[in-house]
């Protein structure tokens, strides 16, 4: 969790840094509805759960969104 003024900034980066490693990705693109979403409570508060879809744009460019279900 860490310090509660610099959570939602810590989750942000752990996603960024996630898709990094796991695609081997240079640059990671990160929608602003991600972010959004993420800090919905504020930024000491934030969502426990995130389900994200990855999308190549270039070489080694990655697009993050957040998956909106419809129910």
């Amino acid at each position: 969790m860490g310090k509660r003024n610099v959570r939602a900034r810590r989750a942000i980066n752990i996603v960024r840094e996630t898709v990094k490693r796991h695609f081997n990705a240079e640059r990671v693109v990160l929608d602003p509805l991600l972010n959004q979403f993420v800090s919905t409570n504020g930024r000491e508060k934030i969502q426990e759960k995130i389900t994200i879809v990855v999308t190549k744009l270039e070489e080694k460019t990655f697009l993050v969104r957040l998956v909106i279900k419809s129910e």
